[in-house]
């Protein structure tokens, strides 16, 4: 039997269309958007949680991962007065800032790993927003964009 809007290699059905797209974008925003309103409430209450769910108690938070937060904000700043300066002022997308925040956190992230010579496992976090981006960027093309609107 076969599902209308799947295409299937072997026995893996893959969605069709453009609605997976939506629906991938929208579970990383929400999941990302709960995740940083639920670390920003847990530190407000004294208790320190970085991603994905680690808590800091006794110990601090890994130089390597607030290295790579900050320099994202940094770089991410830089890109946008770039854009600013040749551009002039134009709307941008909220999605956009995601995407090119989770981007740069990304590579950043990357190399500030790779510098701290953190082991293998810790590669999983910045692979991680690298993937969140790439749904990001697919759903934000311009031929895209009103997939976060309700048809």
């Amino acid at each position: 039997m076969r599902l209308a809007g799947f295409a299937f290699l072997g026995p893996v059905a893959i969605p069709c269309g453009m609605n997976w797209v939506r629906i991938a974008s929208n579970v990383v925003i929400v999941g990302l958007a709960l995740w940083a309103v639920l670390a920003t409430v847990t530190t407000l209450l004294g208790v320190t949680v970085y991603f994905p769910f680690r808590v800091a108690g006794a110990e601090n938070i890994p130089e390597h991962r607030w290295q790579s937060a900050r320099l994202s904000v940094f770089v991410t700043f830089a890109y946008y007065a770039v854009i600013h300066l040749v551009n002039g002022s134009r709307e941008i997308y909220p999605i956009h800032f995601l995407k090119v925040y989770l981007f740069v956190l990304t590579a950043v992230g990357i190399v500030v790993f790779i510098k701290a010579g953190v082991p293998p496992h810790e590669y999983v976090v910045p692979i991680f927003f690298g993937l969140c981006a790439l749904i990001l960027h697919i759903g934000s093309r311009p031929r895209f964009r009103k997939y976060f609107t309700r048809k």
